[in-house]
């Protein structure tokens, strides 16, 4: 159980959490994924999830963030997927050294035999690495999951109720 140490309950709860880390065969050998400490100390790592899950891929190109046209959502979506393999590369290699040293060739070696033996895309590999994160406390170990809820409430704060709007009064 956690210890009584004044820490912050969300930081309790993730000592507490049941380590879930994926294990994983490949070429005959196993090996475990795990999205802990290690993941969550790569600085480029987090970034990349942090566009994806932000949904900040989609507008960081557009010309009003605030009122992006279906030509910036359509690129958005274009630059999106075409991250998708680097980030289940740079997500396999950091998933991999938390338990098994190895270095990032064999990481990226390591990932296309598994995708290969699997017969699975990059699409389907980031699902199963974006559940391995959620479920090993990566959002909430790395802040991603801290900074989206303080986002979400700088936007609520941000809309003013309609009904809290000057009313236009007509002329008589």
């Amino acid at each position: 159980m956690g210890r009584s140490t004044g820490c912050p309950l969300s930081y309790n709860r993730f000592m507490e959490r049941e380590k879930k880390m994926k294990e994983i065969t490949v070429n005959g050998n196993d090996y475990k994924l795990e999205f802990s400490f290690e993941a969550a100390e790569k600085k480029d790592f987090v970034s990349m999830m942090f566009r994806i899950v932000s949904g900040a891929a989609l507008l960081e190109d557009a010309a009003d963030m605030e009122n992006p046209t279906p030509k910036d959502m359509i690129n958005g979506t274009i630059n999106m997927v075409s991250d998708i393999p680097h980030i289940c590369r740079t997500g396999f290699f950091v998933g991999l050294i938390e338990n098994n040293p190895v270095q990032e060739t064999e990481a990226k070696a390591l990932m296309r035999s598994y995708m290969k033996e699997n017969k699975i895309g990059y699409a389907d590999l980031y699902e199963d690495l974006r559940k391995c994160m959620e479920e090993d406390g990566f959002f909430e170990l790395s802040g991603i999951t801290k900074m989206l809820n303080q986002m979400a409430e700088n936007q609520k704060q941000r809309k003013v109720p309609q009904d809290h709007k000057q009313k236009s009064t007509g002329t008589k």
